[in-house]
């Protein structure tokens, strides 16, 4: 069956010395693995660099029922980044990302809402010029909404406690382990009211943004089966500061 479809890498893998395995997140289809033969060639047509984390492509792929490996017939770039591949703050954060989303993302079905929020996200990323160092905070928050575990209502300060169990802010310390108080309980409920085009009104301390994006990633180990951290979250808390 052949798709044409708006496409975003989420990681490239080498599979022999000319040829990659590639996991796409399609607009019409959801999570897609394909072989991509000859893209370390030189006159192959299938160029690596199409396939760098987060680069957001248009594809024709020839898509065999019930196998998990498919081809492609054609690619070429959906939209071409003006910043991010000279900018080494914001590779840390496309890494951070496609590692995060390649760890969450299942569904080998259209989700269109997630795919634009995704595609949205990474629109900004490259036309922001400065203050994106929260930007991690709010997509890691904000994708939980689209996997099903974004936290309940009532976030404010008069519920300063967040029951990362129970995704939800409460007045009171529960029984279990799993939560966080102030100040980190009111930058998370702020997080939760805050609008992409404005986080750089957070004004976190770079100790407050790394217990908060330590905080995110325990939430996700809670919610998401199989989800035992970040390797890149190293790299991106350094990189940022």
């Amino acid at each position: 069956m052949s798709i044409r479809s708006r496409g975003i890498v989420l990681q490239a893998i080498k599979y022999s010395d000319s040829s990659l395995i590639a996991k796409i997140f399609t607009e019409t289809a959801g999570l897609q693995s394909y072989l991509i033969k000859g893209a370390y060639g030189r006159k192959s047509k299938f160029r690596a660099a199409l396939f760098q984390p987060m680069t957001l492509v248009d594809f024709v792929g020839s898509n065999r029922p019930n196998k998990e490996l498919h081809f492609m017939t054609e690619i070429g770039l959906e939209m071409p980044y003006n910043s991010i591949p000279f900018n080494m703050q914001k590779n840390a954060v496309v890494l951070f990302i496609s590692e995060l989303l390649t760890k969450t993302i299942r569904e080998e079905e259209a989700n269109s809402s997630l795919f634009d929020f995704i595609h949205r996200s990474m629109e900004w990323l490259d036309l922001c010029q400065s203050k994106f160092a929260d930007f991690p905070l709010y997509f890691s928050l904000e994708l939980s909404r689209y996997l099903g575990f974004y936290p309940k209502p009532d976030a404010s300060r008069s519920l300063p406690v967040f029951d990362l169990l129970n995704g939800q802010f409460i007045s009171d310390v529960p029984s279990h382990t799993y939560y966080v108080t102030a100040p980190l309980g009111d930058y998370l409920a702020n997080l939760c009211h805050c609008q992409l085009e404005n986080i750089d009104s957070m004004e976190l301390s770079n100790t407050h943004r790394r217990q908060l994006l330590a905080v995110l990633i325990d939430y996700y180990k809670l919610h998401v089966p199989g989800f035992r951290g970040m390797q890149s979250q190293d790299v991106l808390r350094t990189v940022m500061e």
